[in-house]
């Protein structure tokens, strides 16, 4: 089944967003009521757009081409200061989410894993809002293995955990260029991961929860790691 995004505001906003749409399929008793510029519209009847999603559409429907995948070559062609690596994130959401803050402080490689780990699907598409137009999603066999690929190229690695060796964000001085590691939902960044790290940092808290969302986590590692950067 092809990835889609349906409903009116949805479509509308992939289009001005730049989404890597193939195909825009509109109710055809809808046509002289829109004004979308875009190149490839189908007007069509409404039987067939329910045909292809189960939500109410309102009309509009988004085909989405599937979406380009890097390898880790391209970090090492473009030498950016900062990558930053996801261990088996699950929420498309969150994922999203983080794609959006990589856009908005100019951080420009993702690394992810190729397998147990959520995809860009539409819905992380429509949460990162368009940031995923600068950023390069890398996708790898092995985290552990693109580490040493990367260490090998000079990059240091510094993984977040609530470890009993972790230094609080603020007293971590970032070598450059960094590759920044934040984990799963459940479980964190691997032990794997952490040993073989070259520091392992972690957020300071004052309140009772122990431990931040992974976006909201990544918002505010990234911002200090871009702050102190600069």
């Amino acid at each position: 089944m092809k990835n889609i995004i349906y409903g009116k505001n949805s479509v509308l906003d992939a289009v001005s967003n730049n989404f890597p749409i193939e195909k825009l399929m509109i109710d055809r008793n809808l046509k002289d009521k829109t004004n979308i510029k875009f190149n490839n519209i189908s007007y069509v009847s409404r039987f067939e757009l329910d045909k292809l999603c189960e939500g109410n559409h309102q009309g509009f429907v988004a085909i989405i081409k599937d979406f380009q995948y890097h390898d880790l070559g391209s970090i090492f062609k473009d030498k950016p200061n900062f990558v930053l690596m996801l261990d088996h994130i699950q929420d498309p959401q969150n994922f999203g989410s983080i794609i959006r803050t990589c856009n908005a402080f100019n951080i420009k490689h993702i690394i992810i894993p190729k397998n147990r780990a959520v995809d860009v699907t539409p819905t992380v598409l429509k949460v990162s809002s368009g940031g995923f137009n600068n950023v390069k999603i890398i996708k790898v066999a092995s985290l552990f293995d693109a580490t040493n690929d990367l260490k090998k190229n000079n990059f240091w690695i510094y993984a977040t955990a609530l470890d009993k060796n972790a230094k609080k964000l603020h007293q971590v001085t970032f070598a450059s260029p960094t590759c920044l590691i934040v984990g799963n939902e459940e479980t964190g960044v691997s032990k794997t991961l952490i040993n073989n790290s070259d520091e392992v940092v972690f957020i300071e808290q004052n309140g009772i929860v122990q431990s931040l969302n992974v976006s909201a986590a990544t918002a505010i590692l990234v911002y200090e790691l871009t702050k102190e950067k600069k």
